[in-house]
């Protein structure tokens, strides 16, 4: 628990340095707010300790860090925007404290300084190649997720694609790029990033537990917006799987926008639904799964265990987020 607190006390400590607010201040300070908010630094921390992993010198792995950082950040204002989320983190989202066309060119700002910042590295076309096609799958999956939110029918498999794309992709990236700084050999790149996938899928589903089952206090996002923005996350899924034909119709009514309903009342209809189905408990199962088809993947990197043991840690820091 030592070296990751150190790790990310470094980590903080660096980007304090780095300047975000530039000319035309208007454009870069939004990207400011977001990337210096207080947060886990979820994905640099990934790299950083991927890097350390196998022995990489970690100036090296700062930059491409902060670009992760700042891409995931520019998806974020993004996302806030199309969701209409008017808080993150606690914090008012950039197009509530600024405005729609601002968080769209400041988020358009985020990704074009992501891409600098991996550009600052002694493994700049490798890292940039690596984050530019993540980036990619990224919009890939939130096409499907807007899509889906139209649609009257989603298949499981295809929800679990879409979070792969959508979440799980950046995370994967994130410790491939710090095995790449640090000259890991092809298949422990491999299996690093199929141990991010493993963990990414199950942090998605974590999400969509939390949007049930959480404090906002805590969280830092309001409770139920997927279930508001008609969102067909796995829980909605489960629970369209799991239920009688008279709960499957009035879940798909809720769903569809044919039920008109005061957003709370909506919200409470159904998690209780949820709640009668034990959709919570099947959804923690499959999260489980994919948390141990991470560890083996993680087993298979060509290292003694006892280099792994950061790793390990931070990713079950990770699975007990909401405790």
């Amino acid at each position: 628990m030592e070296k990751i607190q150190q790790l990310k006390e470094r980590f903080d400590a660096f980007i304090k340095g780095v300047e975000f607010v530039k000319r035309p201040q208007g454009l870069y300070e939004p990207v400011a707010y977001t990337v210096l908010q207080k947060g886990k630094r979820l994905r640099p921390m990934l790299c950083l300790l991927a890097c350390d992993l196998f022995g990489g010198e970690y100036h090296e792995a700062e930059y491409p860090a902060l670009a992760l950082e700042t891409a995931h950040n520019s998806t974020l204002i993004h996302d806030d925007i199309m969701d209409q989320s008017p808080i993150r983190r606690g914090m008012e989202t950039v197009y509530k404290k600024w405005d729609t066309n601002q968080a769209i060119l400041s988020g358009d700002a985020a990704l074009g300084m992501a891409f600098d910042f991996a550009m600052r590295t002694h493994r700049p076309v490798e890292t940039l190649s690596l984050l530019t096609h993540a980036m990619l799958e990224i919009d890939e999956g939130q096409q499907m997720d807007m899509e889906f939110e139209t649609r009257k029918e989603v298949s499981i498999p295809e929800y679990l694609e879409m979070i792969r794309l959508k979440t799980a992709v950046l995370m994967a990236t994130s410790l491939q790029i710090g095995a790449v700084v640090a000259g890991a050999d092809d298949d422990d790149q491999r299996h690093l990033y199929d141990f991010g996938i493993g963990i990414g899928m199950a942090f998605q589903l974590q999400d969509d537990i939390l949007d049930c089952y959480s404090d906002v206090s805590v969280f830092g996002k309001v409770t139920g917006v997927d279930i508001v923005e008609n969102k067909k996350t796995l829980m909605y899924l489960k629970a369209l799987e799991l239920a009688s034909p008279e709960q499957k119709e009035r879940l798909m009514a809720l769903f569809s926008g044919e039920v008109s309903l005061h957003p709370q009342r909506k919200i409470d209809e159904v998690i209780a639904l949820y709640d009668d189905l034990g959709v919570k408990a099947e959804v923690e199962r499959l999260m489980a799964d994919y948390y141990r088809q991470a560890y083996a993947a993680l087993e298979a990197v060509k290292l003694p265990e006892e280099r792994k043991i950061h790793l390990r840690r931070y990713a079950e820091m990770l699975s007990g987020r909401n405790k």
